[in-house]
């Protein structure tokens, strides 16, 4: 889709919303847009790509008011989550007191739990990118998640464990609600195919020392091994960074997990923290981690390209749908022509389904969720002594497909 065409869908989505809505006042008008990323705690990595998104998003909405002569500048307030669910609702209530009533950025699981009532009392409009618990997918409510549930992933995954040939599986799980989901499904999927769960070992956030996790994953899959080979058997985590500690342990005590292959969740994959407290092992054992992904455009490659100058870094799914949650707002109020919370609300879907973004199509299902996305799985490899991630394989979500990437 080339960008001339891009640029006619979001203008008529303008001009169509324009006919049934007043007109805007002579006085130009302020818009603030809160824009929520975690720049501290465990998914700071995610944080500071996230910002990068965002930025971007805030210069060319910018350019785009400015060349059509709007009467409305947009102006974003950033702020740091922390990772800390109780703190970003303290934030969002402190801008609700600033008259902010749109909301965009990445408000993982947790957060988006503790803040969904508070924002459905007080009509303040949400779009996140981070959160994927499909629990928290609830009709005419005012939080909307262009990114899909977590289910498919742990169809994917289990998808992928059957194509490496491997029969039998130790987890590891955080006790998120995003990993159990994920984990949930995938134990579903893989033992409607034939596999065995050999254990499953859960461990509160907050962990910092693994060694009876490792213990028992250990127990678990030596009599497997010997039976079957480590050819059979794999390790399957659903973590989040705190995955780099659990593999640094399991390297300082000489593991025999590490003779095995081991996969990541979807907090890993990209992740610069692995690769730069754990490469070395992380690159041993492959950590073979799903992410959503999103199709091929110019728009995109600008965004990874401006992303790669600013911080060198490679912007993971959640950037890439974070700036998309930009435009999604942006659009939405000039569309209905407001900043109100209850207004956006009401123009987001019918934007979401006319607009085409870096992520691709960003259609809603009737929860507010994003209907689809193909799923691409990366492993951590030593490319020329440095360990990087590397796309393996690529998952279609219509076919439930799995294929070799063309470009590994």
């Amino acid at each position: 889709m080339s960008s001339k065409f891009r640029w006619c869908i979001l203008l008529s989505v303008f001009l169509i919303a324009s006919l049934c809505a007043p007109a805007w006042s002579a006085e130009k008008q302020i818009v603030s847009i809160g824009a929520f990323v975690p720049l501290t705690g465990d998914f700071a990595s995610y944080g500071t790509r996230g910002r990068v998104a965002l930025e971007k998003a805030e210069a060319d909405i910018a350019k785009f008011i400015s060349e059509a002569n709007l009467p409305i500048t947009f102006k974003f307030l950033y702020e740091d989550t922390e990772t800390k669910a109780n703190v970003t609702l303290e934030k969002l209530k402190a801008m609700a007191a600033q008259g902010v009533k749109v909301v965009v950025g990445l408000l993982d699981s947790a957060d988006t739990r503790l803040i969904m009532g508070y924002a459905n009392a007080n009509k303040i409009a949400v779009v996140s990118s981070f959160s994927t618990v499909a629990e928290l997918g609830v009709p005419n409510d005012y939080v909307f998640r262009p990114i899909p549930h977590d289910d498919m992933e742990g169809v994917a995954l289990a998808e992928l464990i059957e194509h490496l040939g491997f029969t039998h599986v130790a987890l590891l799980v955080r006790k998120d609600p995003c990993d159990i989901s994920i984990a949930n499904r995938f134990v579903e999927e893989f033992q409607a195919r034939g596999g065995k769960i050999l254990e499953r070992v859960e461990f509160a956030g907050g962990t910092r020392e693994f060694s009876g996790e490792l213990s028992a994953l250990e127990r678990a899959v030596e009599p497997a091994v010997k039976e079957v080979g480590t050819q059979k058997v794999a390790v399957v985590t659903l973590t989040w960074e705190d995955l780099a500690q659990v593999l640094s342990q399991a390297q300082a005590r000489k593991s025999p997990l590490l003779s095995l292959t081991w996969t990541g969740g979807d907090a890993v994959a990209h992740s610069s923290v692995i690769l730069r407290d754990a490469g070395e092992v992380a690159s041993k054992v492959s950590i073979i981690s799903p992410m959503y992904s999103a199709p091929a455009s110019a728009k995109k490659e600008d965004l990874l390209k401006y992303a790669q100058e600013r911080i060198g870094e490679t912007l993971d799914i959640y950037s890439l749908v974070a700036y998309d949650c930009a435009w999604l707002a942006a659009l939405s109020a000039l569309c209905a022509q407001s900043g109100d919370g209850e207004a956006v609300k009401a123009a987001l879907p019918h934007v979401a389904y006319n607009y085409y973004g870096v992520s691709g199509w960003t259609e809603l299902d009737e929860l507010g969720d994003r209907k689809a996305l193909n799923v691409d799985f990366f492993a951590v490899k030593d490319i020329e002594g440095k360990p990087s991630w590397v796309k393996l394989f690529e998952y279609d979500a219509a076919t439930g497909s799995l294929s070799e990437a063309s470009s590994k």
